[in-house]
């Protein structure tokens, strides 16, 4: 993946892991914003990195058994591990996109399939970007005002900032992200305890309003609906009640 600008996959891969010096982190983030096709390559290179993380971190320590490195490599002492990483990632990558998959093409009516897609893509955002300790948003509430109206010109309709700082959660950023291929904003909130929830909205994937719908998956936990031009999916890792005081907080304030 080579364009104008010269960055390959591999910066994304830099970018991903905060190797990028500030020159170039500033041309890359402005190259993203202005190409869904690579934020969303970056948004699949993050959820690899999370989901390998998350699966295989506690298991760093643990002794190989007896006699496991002779009998897969046939040389005794011989270091296999980076060559099985990479094999766990072709593994993951294959359970991934297949799980991917089968949510979004199963029988059922166009709404159900664009909600089911909608609400994937707002779980892997999440799941990306709420546990990225050196930038979780692109830009700060520092610069709130900026956030607004770019993500409102990108997504083609006017955001708003839900306040919920009366349930604990103070608004700390938001981003731009792609949905299959369309623009959609993500803004993260979090409490004094650090746990996040984000906000994903993007133009409507429906032509009317809807009632709440919920999922749950790893778990993260997911409200979604539409109203008006837009719709929104509120998701945390938290019980499915707590969160949804929240999103009735989005909805009313939002509504109001």
């Amino acid at each position: 993946m080579t364009g104008e600008t010269g960055f390959t996959e591999t910066d994304l891969h830099a970018y991903a892991d905060g190797e990028l010096d500030r020159a170039t982190l500033a041309e890359i983030e402005r190259w993203l914003a202005e190409t869904p096709e690579a934020a969303a390559q970056l948004h699949a290179i993050k959820l690899q990195k999370y989901l390998m993380h998350d699966l295989y971190d506690d298991g760093l320590e643990a002794p190989w058994p007896e006699g496991a490195e002779e009998m897969l490599t046939g040389e005794p002492g011989r270091n296999w591990w980076p060559g099985w990483t990479r094999l766990a990632a072709s593994v993951l990558l294959l359970l991934a996109g297949g799980a991917a998959g089968w949510g979004i093409t199963q029988a059922g009516s166009p709404e159900q399939t664009a909600g089911r897609s909608f609400v994937q893509n707002a779980l892997y955002a999440h799941a990306v970007y709420s546990h990225d300790e050196q930038r979780p948003v692109e830009v700060s509430i520092d610069e709130e005002q900026l956030l607004v109206d770019w993500l409102s010109e990108r997504i083609g309709e006017k955001l708003m900032t839900p306040d919920l700082a009366s349930n604990g959660f103070k608004l700390i950023g938001g981003r731009l992200v792609s949905d299959t291929g369309m623009p959609a904003a993500q803004l993260m909130y979090e409490n004094v305890r650090a746990k996040r929830v984000t906000l994903y909205v993007r133009k409507a994937f429906e032509d009317k309003d809807s009632a709440f719908r919920f999922i749950s998956e790893d778990g993260m936990v997911a409200f979604y609906w539409t109203d008006g031009p837009l719709s929104y999916a509120l998701t945390g890792e938290m019980p499915r009640g707590d969160l949804l005081d929240l999103a009735q907080m989005v909805f009313n304030d939002i509504s109001s």
